[in-house]
């Protein structure tokens, strides 16, 4: 109760369903853009990066680090079981540990941990906590934050006989109201399917057809007077109704190769959707209208030069601007700022981050390379600044977008779970 008061403290008690302000609640943090609100946190950092405030050795898994209502959510693979488990997010010690057994194998050799973060979620009436977690395998599960007790469960793969996609189910689910969107399929075209679930029940609310399974979580927004739901599946882009599940249209966007995902989560600014894949793929700008779309600018699938493509991190927006990492291999990928309106490139960073990942808070940008390397970075339309590198803070593969709560700098990699301390002295 200490540790909940403290962070209810921190965040001024501003609540909302997710949980209070300064919290990280979910895939790309609490607006699911990858922007905190946080200010005045701790930027001169020393050459050995900031204060470590504690490491902890984790299982597998490339599942993001959520931290909400007091509590750390580490979802992570042990041995032959599945593991969610509530962490002090000021000592990294375990409070409650849910698991269940799992088989599942990479057909790549990749590890066979979680890929999709958690959500952490709070009722406002009556005052209730919850956390939804899915595996690589498809396996849904609603648990209680303050216990860990199961609420339900579903396997939604093996009940709709699914087939697996190429390195098992990773988009991470949204929560909106009482719904939760879900994105799953095989390789084959046509093989996915999006479902709307009660997120109090696991009920099955609608489901509708997609050309495919892909690693990208879902959008939602608001635009021209109409709530759309977008989901970047293996064959493209799809928007929904999000109340019916009805498809209002699509927009086909992928690889000319079998073996090739699409992974990164699309961009909404506005009226503008933006969206990306690799594998010779490019990127896509629209906008949305109630009920269609125009296309403001795309890639040439025959030519060899994009204006990005991203493979699964997912690009920054910023006053009209997107900075975002670009390249199918770690060697020959940069970091690139685009205009989102035009798709004009206006510069290009071959640096030491390979295929990284960002967020923004307070003016800065705080990147992590695939190789371990921290970095403080001012990204602007007229260039790049680096701060600050801070190298081997993690191991390869360090895939794992970093999260920010109430000062504090959560990182993993395959190994290991740290925290930095960016609270201000």
């Amino acid at each position: 109760m200490r540790l909940f008061s403290l962070f209810a403290a921190l965040a001024g008690l501003s609540c909302s369903g997710r949980g209070f302000a300064g919290d990280w609640p979910e895939w790309l943090g609490p607006t699911r853009d990858s922007i905190s609100t946080e200010t005045g946190w701790f930027k001169d950092w020393p050459a050995a990066g900031p204060p470590r405030l504690f490491s902890k050795t984790i299982g597998e898994g490339y599942s993001g680090i959520s931290v909400a209502l007091g509590h750390l959510i580490l979802f992570h693979r042990v041995r032959d079981e599945i593991v969610l488990e509530s962490l002090d997010p000021l000592a990294g010690k375990g409070r409650w540990r849910y698991a269940y057994a799992t088989d599942y194998e990479d057909r790549y050799g990749y590890n066979g941990g979680p890929r999709a973060q958690p959500i952490v979620h709070r009722d406002k009436d009556p005052a209730r906590s919850w956390v939804y977690a899915l595996c690589p395998k498809g396996i849904l599960t609603a648990v209680d934050l303050e216990t860990g007790k199961k609420e339900w469960a579903r396997d939604l793969q093996g009940e709709h006989q699914l087939e697996p996609n190429f390195f098992g189910v990773g988009a991470a689910p949204l929560l909106d109201g009482d719904r939760l969107f879900v994105n799953l399929g095989g390789t084959e075209p046509e093989s996915g399917l999006t479902f709307a679930l009660s997120r109090k029940t696991g009920e099955t609310l609608w489901k509708s057809r997609t050309g495919g399974g892909a690693y990208s979580a879902p959008a939602l927004a608001e635009i021209d007077g109409a709530r759309q739901l977008f989901i970047f599946h293996r064959g493209g882009m799809s928007c929904f109704d999000p109340a019916s599940g009805s498809e209002r249209w699509q927009f086909p966007w992928k690889a000319r190769v079998y073996e090739s995902v699409n992974a990164a989560t699309p961009v909404v600014a506005g009226d503008l959707l933006f969206f990306s894949a690799t594998y010779g793929t490019g990127s896509v700008c629209l906008r949305v209208k109630k009920s269609f779309h125009e296309t403001l600018w795309k890639d040439d699938l025959d030519k060899r030069e994009k204006a990005l493509d991203t493979h699964w991190s997912t690009a920054n927006h910023l006053d009209g601007h997107l900075y975002g990492f670009s390249g199918r291999h770690e060697n020959g990928s940069d970091l690139r700022c685009v205009e989102l309106k035009t798709g004009k490139v206006l510069w290009k960073w071959p640096g030491y981050l390979g295929r990284g990942s960002m967020l923004y808070a307070d003016g800065h940008f705080i990147a992590l390379g695939e190789r371990g390397d921290l970095a403080l970075l001012k990204l602007s339309p007229g260039g790049h600044e680096e701060l600050r590198r801070v190298p081997g803070v993690l191991s390869y593969p360090a895939w794992t977008p970093p999260s920010l709560a109430h000062g504090l700098l959560y990182l993993r990699d395959e190994r290991q779970l740290i925290c930095l301390d960016l609270r201000a002295k």
